[in-house]
């Protein structure tokens, strides 16, 4: 029994794992932390002796990093593209609603969502065309660059948990 106890706990590790690099492109999943619910299955159904302190403050600090990546790279790039910083909230809330309006669809939302968002909220402002839209660009380039490195960061941090658990 207890096997089949193991092998049900994988699964839901394995799982949390996978919806969190979905969630790496549907907003609305909770990408990293998916990832540590994973670890803490294990912790508490398996082994709690395995995870010490070291790798749980580093996992605490990295997924405090890839939350702050969301933020951090879409500035960055919309910034260093000409964007507003009213564009920079347009481009977070362009994240959110579009892919709730699209429904079905809402990947799509999510890539087309904060550009769209951007380049409005710029011509809005009387910026001329080419501006909105390079404002855009930036936008979608800082948020493709944040998913990348929200990846690694989880590709890290689960190869850090298989190193200790295998």
């Amino acid at each position: 029994m207890e096997t089949v106890g193991h092998v049900l706990v994988w699964v839901l590790i394995v799982a949390c794992f996978l919806v969190g690099f979905v969630g790496l492109f549907i907003s609305v999943l909770p990408e990293t932390l998916a990832v540590v619910a994973g670890f803490v299955l294990y912790h508490f159904l398996i082994d709690p002796h395995v995870l010490g302190w070291p790798f749980w403050t580093g996992v605490i600090v990295l997924t405090a990093f890839s939350m702050l990546i969301d933020y951090i790279a879409g500035g960055i790039a919309a910034r260093k593209y000409g964007a507003s910083k009213w564009a920079t909230w347009a481009a977070i809330i362009g994240a959110v609603v579009f892919p709730i309006l699209l429904g079905p669809l809402g990947l799509i939302g999510l890539i087309i969502g904060p550009f769209l968002a951007v380049v409005l909220v710029e011509l809005l402002q009387r910026k001329p065309f080419a501006q909105a839209l390079r404002a855009g660009f930036g936008t979608w380039v800082g948020m493709i660059s944040g998913i990348f490195f929200k990846g690694l960061i989880m590709v890290a941090m689960i190869v850090w948990f298989l190193i200790l658990v295998l």
